[in-house]
């Protein structure tokens, strides 16, 4: 093995440095056999997966505070469930943004101040969709349901699948996205 110092290529291996026409020639090749995957299709779906299992652990973390809440305070209030509902999205969020960040979309720069600025108003979208959502449930369902734990968990359901979308959307393409990302665009 030889090290190759230039100023374009700081110690790389002879063995790492791949022909240009070799590459093209072996993607070709995969592609015809069946067995060449796009990096950026398997990344995207790995970070997809990802996202959703982070997502299912805030989920978790946002249902056990919301109920933890209604077991200490119960309550029937649509206003009171509002504001057990922006509590533990909240605390969800807080679970999501270092995981999201650090696992997820492998973002591993610095946090600085307009990246927490960006988080903080895609959760606060987050909640507003999400408080939204639960009070216009609350004001079709609540007569029906005589549970107020049901019909929190409902709505809350309902609420959680209603801002998946507002939530990736916003860490994929405003809260975490390297510079790497802004220039192949």
């Amino acid at each position: 093995m030889y090290l190759l110092e230039t100023t374009d290529i700081p110690y790389k291996e002879a063995s790492e440095i791949v022909n240009p026409i070799q590459a093209h020639f072996n993607q070709e090749d995969e592609q015809e056999r069946g067995t060449y995957r796009d990096p950026d299709r398997y990344r995207l779906f790995r970070q997809m997966l990802r996202f959703g299992w982070v997502g299912g652990l805030n989920t978790m973390v946002d249902l056990l505070i919301l109920n933890g809440l209604l077991w200490l305070f119960p309550t029937t209030s649509t206003f009171s469930l509002l504001t057990y509902n922006s509590l533990a999205y909240s605390m969800g969020a807080i679970n999501s943004f270092l995981l999201n960040k650090y696992w997820t979309f492998e973002y591993r720069q610095r946090t600085t101040r307009k990246e927490l600025v960006r988080f903080t108003l895609t959760t606060l979208c987050g909640i507003g969709w999400s408080t939204s959502i639960i009070w216009v449930v609350s004001r079709l369902l609540h007569p029906f349901l005589l549970n107020p734990t049901v019909w929190a968990n409902g709505s809350k359901v309902l609420a959680i699948l209603g801002t998946v979308f507002i939530s990736y959307i916003g860490m994929r393409l405003w809260v975490f996205v390297s510079k790497t990302q802004q220039v192949s665009k």
